[in-house]
């Protein structure tokens, strides 16, 4: 047989193999209105599952920063609510609301940032020394629970922490010892390396 023959014989083939094979894929990859409804249904799932997955992996870290840093008495509750005893709510700035503690040492500041204050941001700046530290952690609920007094200069009171069981938010709530004056918080409760909060002037 000729040998231009036999190339266009091999070309051909290869041709119609080439064509066939193209088709078959094609036919693979095409997907009816309704496989395609299915797949992207299952990449939303899959994508659901994996910020999921992202969350509780960021949560439990920051969680246990929390308490680490409970444990060494080196942290922050940096309040974005404060409530009153009757239940009153109002928004506030982290930064300058929060309550400190830095080893035996607290700090309690409530601010406003369209205020000068007593301690130049807008409210009052406290200091302590504490005692009587307690830590407990709730098996069933994992929230931990902290407690202690404070007392300064111009401060005496109870202080109780209420740490949620997932993440960093907590609860504080600050009792005045000699009088009936309560103070509640809400918010973020980190290390004191992490926190950038501002602390204003301490007036005794």
């Amino acid at each position: 047989m000729n040998t231009s023959i036999i190339r266009k014989i091999t070309f051909a083939i290869t041709l119609l193999f080439g064509f066939t094979l193209t088709t078959a894929i094609a036919q693979e990859t095409t997907l009816t209105k309704k496989e395609q409804k299915a797949l992207k249904k299952e990449e939303k799932r899959k994508a659901k599952e994996q910020k999921k997955a992202e969350k509780e992996a960021y949560e439990k870290i920051i969680h246990e920063q929390a308490i680490t840093a409970i444990d060494s008495q080196q942290f922050v509750l940096e309040a974005n609510q404060l409530y009153d005893r009757k239940g009153r709510t109002v928004n506030v700035q982290p930064n300058i609301n929060f309550i400190k503690v830095s080893g035996d040492v607290g700090v309690v500041q409530i601010g406003s940032a369209s205020l000068v204050g007593y301690n130049g941001v807008g409210g009052i700046t406290v200091d302590g020394k504490i005692s009587d530290w307690k830590v407990r952690v709730d098996e069933k609920s994992n929230r931990t629970y902290v407690s202690f007094n404070i007392m300064g200069p111009t401060l005496t009171a109870k202080v109780t922490y209420d740490l949620d069981g997932v993440g960093n938010y907590a609860n504080c709530r600050i009792d005045g010892v000699f009088s009936s004056s309560e103070l509640k918080m809400r918010g973020v409760l980190k290390p004191n390396s992490q926190s950038k909060t501002y602390q204003g002037m301490i007036r005794y």
